[in-house]
């Protein structure tokens, strides 16, 4: 959950009539973790089991300048924090492609070891890249200590492409030596949109020239972008002020003391390639699709052609506007693609139309089959299935997965809109609030069940459910290449591209342009599909 929290540093007074002396001294803060400078303005990014719980943070620069610090935003669930000083002219460091890791990669690791006062560069490779649901590490064997902590992991040209996190638990008991955990940079896009100007166009461009690696001027460059983090920890949380509301609630906008707050950017500017839609000009957007729709019904039937059964929306042929300028960079440059007609399931495919297929002998079951066997879900979306189990389902029913350029046109239109709804991120907001939409902790409910969320031509649970696989490999500069009509997606790769996946507070990961990858092969209890079909 992103959130936004202020912390206020503590004030420390002796009693009347004790001497200096004789006062306690006051606590003082110990190394807890390592951060990485993101802005030059004084934007620190780390792990937030580093911050968590503290009452005084403090960064530390390599050339021991001490600044309080506090947090502007933070990401429990992807163990991320954003970390603000009062300073300028700091080194920052270059960010990159997540993306781009690969397996045996080589990957530069800096940060303070055991909480020790001196900084250590390490180098490994990226010797695993593990899920969780649609979420992803990086395992890496560099010699990584419990004080490298939000240390920042770069690759060999010193881009930024993650973020050391805590071990994971392993079945036994034991961890492993020399295995650690990097959260992909990718998931801090939430955090990085509080720095106010940040620019995300630079993400991905690679970094200035440097010193000859035989130098040490990779190194030293990235050492003056690391930070050493010490806190003073509390016996207990923090509690906010009185007006401040419950913990979860952000706190009220307003001037404040620098040192002690920070105020919160409000997202990156909107320049997606179509300007914002009001309530009003939505609607008649949505009307202009469904008459289109239904114009090209009619001349499908005129023209003797095949209508799809009632369970699939006609999506008509012509432009739409693919991708956004405010994501990742996998999700640049904005585009214009034509896409030739075709059908789309209204629905993801349910355990109960899934189950004909493994009784008919076309399909293999779902890798695990607890939700699946479960007669009170047969009407929630099939998961635990892997890329190839989805495109056989859709062959056995004369189908196929849909590209990644034609679920995103069903998902939002021609006009280049964030959402199935519109362009509103307080919408997801108000109505998780109200109950009108919901998250679910187990990942599915009933299909079409969050009728509030469909999209513009009819279809359902594009956001607001699991992930779905489509057809394309994953590419992440295919944009830049991408053709004008009908891309297929790159000819080859390692992954396949899934869209959608449930609804979020943080609304850049709720947008129909978003996209996650995984292995082929993977499959999780927030993984699904639905199929396609051409239009003739």
């Amino acid at each position: 959950m992103r959130r936004t929290i202020l912390i206020g540093g503590l004030i420390f007074a002796g009693a009347v009539g004790v001497s200096a002396a004789d006062r306690p001294a006051p606590p003082v803060e110990r190394p807890a973790g390592t951060g990485v400078i993101v802005h030059s303005d004084g934007y620190i990014l780390t792990a937030h089991h580093v911050v968590a719980n503290a009452r005084r943070i403090v960064v530390v620069t390599p050339g021991e300048f001490r600044a309080p610090a506090v947090i502007v935003s933070t990401d429990v669930e992807h163990d991320l924090a954003l970390l603000k000083v009062e300073t300028v002219g700091l080194s920052e460091a270059s960010l990159g492609y997540a993306g781009s890791v690969r397996l045996d990669q080589e990957v530069i690791a800096v940060g303070y070891q055991f909480g020790l006062r001196e900084v250590s560069v390490t180098r490994g490779r990226v010797a695993a890249v593990r899920t969780k649901g649609v979420q992803r590490v990086f395992q890496v064997d560099a010699a990584i200590n419990p004080g490298n902590s939000g240390g920042p992991v770069f690759n060999r040209r010193g881009e930024l492409v993650g973020i050391l996190t805590t071990k994971f638990s392993h079945p036994s008991g034991i961890v492993p030596e020399g295995m650690a955990f990097a959260v992909p940079i990718s998931y801090a896009t939430p955090l990085l949109a509080n720095i106010p100007d940040f620019d995300f166009t630079a993400l991905g461009k690679g970094r200035k020239a440097v010193k000859a690696e035989a130098n040490g001027g990779l190194a030293q460059e990235l050492v003056r972008t690391s930070v050493r983090i010490e806190t003073l920890r509390a016996v207990e949380p923090a509690t906010a002020p009185p007006s401040a509301g419950p913990p979860s609630s952000p706190q009220p906008k307003g001037e404040s003391q620098p040192a002690q707050t920070a105020r919160a950017h409000q997202g990156p500017a909107k320049t997606d390639g179509a300007a914002p839609k009001d309530d009003a000009s939505v609607e008649k957007v949505n009307e202009q699709l469904k008459e289109a729709q239904r114009e090209a019904l009619e001349q499908l039937a005129q023209h003797g052609a095949t209508v799809s059964e009632g369970g699939m929306a006609l999506i008509p042929a012509g432009d739409f506007v693919m991708g956004a300028e405010d994501l990742m960079p996998d999700a640049r440059p904005v585009h214009r693609v034509f896409v030739s007609s075709f059908w789309i399931d209204r629905y993801q495919v349910t355990n109960a139309q899934y189950r004909k297929c493994v009784e008919a002998g076309g399909c293999l079951p779902p890798k695990d089959q607890q939700a699946f066997d479960d007669a009170e879900r047969a009407q929630h979306p099939v998961t635990n299935v892997t890329w190839a189990q989805g495109r056989a389902y859709c062959q056995w029913k004369g189908k196929r997965l849909p590209t990644e350029a034609e679920w995103e046109k069903a998902a939002r239109g021609t006009d280049g809109r964030r959402y199935p709804w519109g362009n509103s991120d307080d919408l997801i907001k108000a109505r998780l609030k109200s109950g009108e939409i919901r998250t679910v902790s187990n990942g599915t409910e009933p299909v079409g069940s969050q009728s509030a969320i469909v999209s513009p031509y009819g279809v359902y649970d594009m956001v607001g459910s699991v992930a779905e696989w489509v057809k394309d490999w994953y590419g992440d500069d295919f944009y830049q290449v991408s053709p004008s009509r009908d891309p297929q997606g790159p000819v080859r790769g390692s992954f396949r591209v899934l869209r959608g996946g449930p609804l979020s507070e943080r609304p850049l990961e709720s947008h129909v342009s978003y996209r996650s990858w995984d292995e082929m092969t993977y499959w999780g209890p927030t993984v699904g599909f639905r199929c396609a079909d051409d239009a003739s």
